[in-house]
């Protein structure tokens, strides 16, 4: 059986700021034979709660994202793709934007448009800045 996750589910797990919520969690992450589906979507959100509700750094947040990727019971939508934009995170990048150069890419476009200098720059080959 596989069973969606939303962002507060994960936030709970990953801070534990609420007792009561966090043995529910628990308690539903250790369902037997069940398995956990954790959309691109969600980690993008979770990672902006945890950057600027609880003021995590990036290199936190790689570190429990990375956590989550050894989870034996949790999907992604594309495992690889996560790694890859953690690796990203931990040298500066955005979660955010690394997940979308990346599903881009999966989806055959060629390029990338822009106005973010700091994504056309770190993707110099695949990204850029529409021009006037």
């Amino acid at each position: 059986m596989m069973i969606g996750l939303d962002t507060n589910v994960l936030i709970r797990y990953l801070t534990r700021d609420d007792e009561g919520q966090y043995r529910a969690t628990m308690k539903l992450l250790t369902r037997k034979a069940a398995r956990f589906f954790i959309a691109d979507l969600v980690l993008v959100e979770t990672d902006w709660i945890l950057s600027k509700s609880y003021n995590w750094t990036r290199e936190e947040i790689a570190d429990a994202f990375a956590r989550l990727l050894q989870v034996h019971n949790l999907q992604f939508e594309d495992e690889d793709r996560i790694r890859h934009s953690i690796g990203a995170v931990r040298r500066g990048a955005d979660l955010s934007d690394e997940l979308l150069i990346a599903m881009s890419r999966d989806q055959g476009c060629r390029e990338f448009a822009t106005f973010d200098t700091a994504v056309a720059k770190r993707h110099a080959k695949f990204a850029f800045v529409p021009k006037e």
